[in-house]
């Protein structure tokens, strides 16, 4: 970006230079061509709409800006503008190719998809029951009396985890809570990703949400599929879709007030 901000700061000084040379000259004639402020006018709106698409993105204000300038070319109306206004023709439709991006719809897509996961089970999520007491009818004596009713307590308290797994596979609250806001800060950083306009750390946060999701969520659920699928679809946005260059029609232009300043200065008329 700082090279980018260089470039156009050195081509923007020669353009100004010229344009600054040409309204000089235009102040010291008393009967100013009007077409020449209309070429100037141009000139600085081509110049706006390239700032504007480079530096800021904005498709649709380059756009404008272009058609305008167009407008006063038009009026202007000098055939030998023909190669600026060709040029500008060319860029309004590289514009229109670019594919437009709904950050607003991206950014809650991704949003309900956390509020989604969070209601997902996770593939080692256990059942629990309660422990039924085995003893049918307690002993006499009043030691019996007093271990019987601490069994019958502890059959409230206790319960049992079945799962498939070997026990050190067990997934505990403590774990399970890390596991879910891992994702959530995973497609929280998807987002910023997304605002940002940085593909790649948006692509590499949706594979890793992915990557949690089927280590440890329950993939054989229909809910669980949905939302991978769902992600899936998201990662293939385009977050930054690659801008045309537009500068070609203002070059033609300064090129072409370049090119009449030095003929009214040799010749003393118009060109």
């Amino acid at each position: 970006m700082d090279e980018l901000r260089s470039e156009f700061d050195s081509y923007r000084s020669d353009v100004d230079e010229t344009l600054g040379q040409v309204l000089d000259q235009l102040s010291q004639e008393q009967d100013t061509d009007e077409r020449e402020w209309l070429h100037a006018e141009a000139a600085y709106l081509l110049r706006l709409a390239n700032q504007r698409l480079q530096l800021e993105g904005d498709v649709d204000g380059a756009a404008a800006l272009l058609r305008t300038a167009d407008a006063r070319l038009v009026d202007a109306d000098n055939p030998a503008l023909t190669p600026v206004r060709e040029a500008i023709a060319n860029e309004l439709a590289a514009l229109d190719a670019v594919p437009q991006v709904d950050r607003t719809g991206l950014y809650l897509a991704l949003n309900a998809q956390q509020e989604r996961i969070s209601e997902l089970r996770l593939s080692q999520e256990i059942e629990e029951q309660a422990v039924t007491s085995s003893i049918e009818q307690p002993p006499t004596g009043t030691f019996q009396r007093q271990l019987a009713r601490f069994g019958e307590e502890l059959k409230d308290l206790v319960v049992v985890r079945h799962h498939d797994e070997a026990l050190e596979a067990l997934i505990t609250p403590e774990q399970e809570s890390y596991l879910r806001q891992s994702l959530r800060l995973v497609l929280e950083q998807t987002q910023l990703a997304l605002l940002n306009e940085e593909k790649e750390l948006y692509d590499a946060s949706i594979d890793k949400a992915l990557q949690l999701l089927n280590d440890y969520y329950d993939t054989t659920r229909e809910e669980t599929q949905s939302v991978i699928t769902r992600l899936e679809e998201l990662q293939q946005a385009e977050v930054k879709p690659e801008l045309p260059d537009i500068s070609a029609s203002q070059q033609e232009l300064a090129r072409f007030i370049e090119n009449r300043y030095e003929t009214r200065g040799q010749s003393g008329g118009d060109a």
